[in-house]
């Protein structure tokens, strides 16, 4: 994803009222690459430090675990380049304590063997100081080994179950877990003013038969339930198959008036075609990765219009001071996008604020870069009632004056419970006409 010539942008207000960063966008994300941004060397010299999580050499190394090849390389694609930003905007401010921060990429290739592949590599040959990602797809696969050897996680993309009871004290997430995304699809499809087309009563399942998918069937199954809805069918289906026409027929048997499919973009479109073409009259709900625009334009108009989908919701204090069109803005200048609000961007901003803070906050106390230091202070720099900051420089600052700070981040608060995990509002999208329109806001207290 290289580019040829560089950008200079000024983040103005909330998100860095200090600095001017000049872009340039590493490479195209080969395991191990390393990169430095804002001009830094971009091939490792030092061979990294020795001791868990890091801790030696002359820069501080960011691990990014995410696929940037295969079926799933558009959430690296979303992802590098808001880390690579915030990455600039520390180096520009002088670094961490003098040091420069580097970006290490692992191509986990949304595959649990290269995902292990690529985390013993980041952790052992290049001895990242933390990580941002992986996925839910290779979560459960490398979780062992960060923690095991220190590295602390601080994850934009991962809302798998799996993590609900397992982090907090060296995996942290900026993106609301799978049992509430699940909760929120029940919650809107039972109630016509969150998706602004009826109440449903009658709801089917299909649920690709991987991890990443499995992850949303319990939740939604036992919450739609709760809000007195009933389950007509909770199938799942195996990925990739060439054809789903015998799984659209079995769920229409059981005459379901919406059916939440949580598959791949690719197999999600077979099935609503199957489905259009079989004369279903239900509707669908989809989850975060086939509510973007890369499903509907893969799709008949005819299939996709009035559909549901779920994705986070912009936090309306963020929204309304304007951080998040400056961020929009910043980063579609910054990584040539055509527009800011791709999946995962504003929790990556959120992720990448977050770790940069924790490192300060370690040499701000005068202790050693180490994975445990790090992971020790993540949850105190987004911690109320502190002084309230919205950006790595501005908070920065206050911690180097010997401030405690509480992050107000893009997609919520910030505030970090006992596992790691955040909660903040859903969006509930409609589509139409091939564009996705905002259907109604689900906020937590909601669920």
């Amino acid at each position: 994803m290289a580019i040829d010539r560089r950008r200079l942008i000024k983040y103005t207000g909330g998100l860095a009222g200090l600095t001017a960063l000049t872009g340039c966008l590493g490479g195209d994300g080969g395991d191990g690459e390393t990169t430095a941004p804002g001009g830094g060397d971009d091939t490792d010299t030092d061979g990294g430090g020795g001791g868990a999580g890091g801790g030696g050499g002359d820069d501080i190394r960011i691990g990014v675990l995410l696929p940037f090849s295969g079926d799933y390389a558009w959430v690296g694609a979303n992802v590098l380049p808001v880390v690579e930003m915030l990455v600039e905007e520390i180096n520009d401010g002088g670094g961490i304590d003098g040091r420069q921060v580097s970006i290490v990429q692992g191509d986990t290739e949304a595959s649990p063997d290269a995902s292990v592949s690529a985390t013993n590599r980041l952790v052992n040959v290049e001895n990242v100081h933390a990580v941002i990602g992986p996925t839910s797809i290779t979560m459960s696969a490398v979780i062992d080994t960060l923690v095991e050897n220190e590295v602390p996680v601080v994850t934009p993309t991962a809302g798998t179950t799996s993590l609900d009871d397992r982090g907090g004290e060296y995996v942290f997430r900026t993106v609301s877990s799978d049992s509430l995304g699940g909760r929120a699809i029940a919650r809107a499809a039972r109630d016509q003013q969150y998706n602004s087309i009826q109440d449903y009563e009658r709801m089917a399942l299909m649920v690709g038969n991987e991890e990443v998918f499995q992850s949303f069937k319990e939740p939604i199954q036992s919450a739609f339930e709760e809000f007195g809805g009933t389950i007509t069918t909770a199938m799942d289906i195996r990925t990739g198959k060439a054809s789903y026409t015998s799984e659209v027929q079995s769920m229409m048997d059981s005459d379901p008036e919406i059916t939440v499919l949580v598959a791949s973009v690719e197999d999600s479109i077979k099935i609503t075609e199957a489905g259009f073409q079989a004369g279903y009259e239900g509707n669908w709900f989809a989850t975060q990765d086939q509510t973007n625009q890369d499903f509907l334009s893969q799709s008949d108009n005819r299939v996709t219009n009035d559909m549901l989908g779920l994705n986070a919701a912009t936090y309306q204090p963020a929204e309304e001071a304007g951080r998040l069109q400056e961020f929009f803005d910043a980063i579609t200048e910054y990584a040539g996008w055509d527009e800011g609000s791709r999946v995962f961007a504003t929790n990556t901003f959120d992720a990448m604020n977050v770790l940069g803070l924790a490192m300060a906050q370690v040499a701000a106390d005068g202790d050693d870069m180490t994975g445990a230091n790090i992971a020790s202070a993540i949850p105190t720099v987004a911690r109320p009632p502190e002084q309230e900051v919205t950006n790595y420089t501005d908070g920065a600052s206050a911690i180097a004056d010997g401030t405690d700070v509480d992050y107000q981040g893009l997609v919520g608060p910030i505030d970090f419970d006992d596992d790691g995990d955040i909660v903040a509002p859903f969006s509930i999208k409609r589509a139409q006409d091939g564009e996705w329109t905002e259907a109604g806001r689900l906020p937590p207290e909601a669920l």
